[in-house]
């Protein structure tokens, strides 16, 4: 990027050669994997309190869009982005990026389904694509710093994936689009501390990807926004610097592949990912070994510094077991399984579960940490009371590019997410967004059987 080059400009442009590109199958496939993944991200967090709430404030339209558990009341598309958003993080389930620590499809998804009703696959994709690779580019660019000064990374660069998205679906132009990515800026906010309230952190989220969407319709209206708003505003706010941050990549700098979307990995099971490593490395100890709780004196992690510092330490919801390594892995060994209904809270009072996290110990790694964020590893010791010692080592957990998630895992992550939600023939007609030679709108059918007969299963 040249020095005259602003960043927003430079997005837009990004963005605007993304929405000329024909893409190969195999990015297709990937972003039809991503839009699979998201909607069983949804089918899980849609169940709760908080959500059901936050529908019940967004006043009904005649046409717009449906959500899970809609039965053919419909909200205003902005409305929309912001509770798809909501679903989707709120899950703790959907896919994520390790360069910018951050979840693009919570902020990408939302926007397809807000403003795809009647788009080609084609443009969807391009759309889908464009949002990850603004939505990474940027955050990476205060990765780690962004979460280490209080920053919820995802929050605060989510009303750029959302807006580089619409700005595709919508057809605006490159003033148009620059001028969405500028107001987008003004639409950021996210805490690291609002985990604490596990329950109501997803609204952060939805917000920022409503300002999003919100941001690119103005634009699309003639609205303008101060080109420099990202160099004089953002990177002041939530770096303290005007962009040149040390150690850092420019936004024009190569991703560690082509595109952001095919550098993001997709979530076997749920929880924080710096978690999964750790559930990983045991794992991995477990199919060489028998090992019973009652035989461990005790279980050494290993990781790197980000990991140990998101650690919730204090039981009280489903949503700190997500980010608890000693609950995750007493949980795999008493359970036997690191699935959703692992981290309910009827587990919280499992005495097994209760002796066997008091024997988990948790350090920084020096080497591991160094290779972070490029990669995220574990090291796991499990020490038996017979002097016995199994170890494993994990540097790309089951879902990173390295070590990709199958299509049929996809599958079937989607089919557990919304059994008692939906019908056999209706997950059928979700996943045909799998079909590459799907026809025009075929996205409204999906989503039509995404929204239908819900309500009475997912409570």
């Amino acid at each position: 990027m040249s020095n005259n080059a602003d960043v927003c400009d430079y997005l837009a442009r990004l963005t605007h050669q993304i929405g000329e590109t024909r893409f190969a199958a195999d990015h297709c496939l990937l972003v039809r994997q991503h839009l699979l993944d998201a909607l069983a991200a949804a089918f899980i967090g849609c169940r709760g309190k908080a959500f059901d709430d936050l529908i019940r404030l967004c006043p009904r339209v005649p046409d717009g869009c449906g959500w899970p558990g809609s039965n053919g009341e419909r909200i205003h598309p902005l409305d929309a982005g912001m509770v798809w958003a909501f679903a989707i993080h709120g899950s703790v389930f959907e896919d994520g990026s390790r360069e910018g620590a951050c979840h693009p499809a919570a902020a990408v998804v939302p926007a397809l389904i807000a403003l795809g009703r009647g788009k080609d696959w084609q443009t969807l994709d391009r759309a889908a694509i464009a949002g990850f690779d603004v939505m990474v580019r940027l955050a990476r660019t205060g990765n780690p710093a962004f979460t280490k000064k209080g920053f919820h990374p995802t929050s605060i660069t989510a009303p750029f994936g959302a807006a580089a998205t619409a700005s595709v679906l919508l057809g605006l132009d490159l003033l148009q689009t620059q001028s969405a990515l500028c107001l987008a800026a003004m639409g950021c906010g996210g805490l690291m501390a609002s985990f604490k309230s596990g329950e109501t952190e997803p609204l952060q989220v939805g917000w920022s990807v409503r300002n999003g969407l919100m941001a690119a319709m103005m634009a699309g209206s003639g609205h303008l926004g101060y080109p420099r708003i990202i160099e004089e505003g953002f990177y002041n706010a939530y770096l303290g610097t005007d962009g040149a941050v040390p150690d850092h990549p420019s936004q024009d700098q190569p991703l560690e592949y082509e595109y952001a979307i095919r550098c993001c990995y997709l979530k076997p099971y749920p929880g924080c990912r710096h978690v999964h490593p750790a559930i990983d490395a045991l794992a991995q100890i477990l199919e060489a070994n028998e090992i019973f709780p009652a035989q461990i004196k005790k279980i050494r992690v290993k990781t790197y510094r980000v990991a140990v510092e998101t650690e919730i330490h204090s039981l009280d919801s489903r949503g700190d077991a997500y980010f608890s390594i000693p609950y995750a892995l007493a949980a795999r060994l008493v359970l036997g399984t690191s699935d959703w209904d692992a981290f309910h809270e009827r587990h919280f009072s499992n005495p097994a579960i209760i002796e066997t996290m008091k024997k988990v110990e948790i350090s920084v790694d020096p080497d591991v940490d160094s290779l972070y964020p490029r990669q995220r590893g574990a090291f796991v010791e499990v020490h038996s009371a017979d002097g016995s010692v199994r170890s494993a080592k994990i540097s790309f957990p089951l879902g990173e590019p390295e070590h990709p998630l199958p299509v049929s895992a996809t599958r079937d992550k989607f089919r557990l997410a919304s059994r008692g939600l939906l019908s056999k023939s209706e997950m059928d007609r979700v996943e045909a967004v799998l079909n590459l030679d799907g026809p025009p709108g075929a996205l409204d059918a999906v989503l039509d059987s995404a929204l239908a007969n819900v309500e009475a299963g997912r409570k």
